[in-house]
């Protein structure tokens, strides 16, 4: 059985590129939930956000991305990340017409 990890402690780098993208898109690191798998082909990270954590995006990278970034982990953060500011916001909606 694989065990998850933070991707903050477990893959730095990629730990790092996802808070500098989110960065640009206005969340905060405590907004999301990063984790990755470690298999034999590589990391599967695991992104998790909303209110409760409900909503989850995955990846499966190298582990030459894991120590490179590249364009194909960047676009995975980008596409999270406006899939995060948006369940955000809708949040945000719900909770103001309460």
């Amino acid at each position: 059985m694989l065990k998850e990890r933070l991707l903050r402690f477990a893959v730095p780098a990629l730990y790092n590129r996802m808070i500098e993208i989110f960065a640009a898109y206005h969340i905060h690191p405590h907004d999301v939930q990063a984790t990755v798998l470690k298999n034999e082909n590589g990391y599967e990270i695991l992104v998790r956000f909303t209110s409760d954590f409900s909503q989850l995006v995955t990846k499966q990278f190298s582990f030459e991305q894991g120590e490179v970034p590249d364009e194909e982990v960047t676009r995975f953060f980008e596409e999270a990340a406006e899939s995060c500011k948006s369940f955000l916001i809708a949040d945000y909606y719900k909770m103001m017409k309460r």
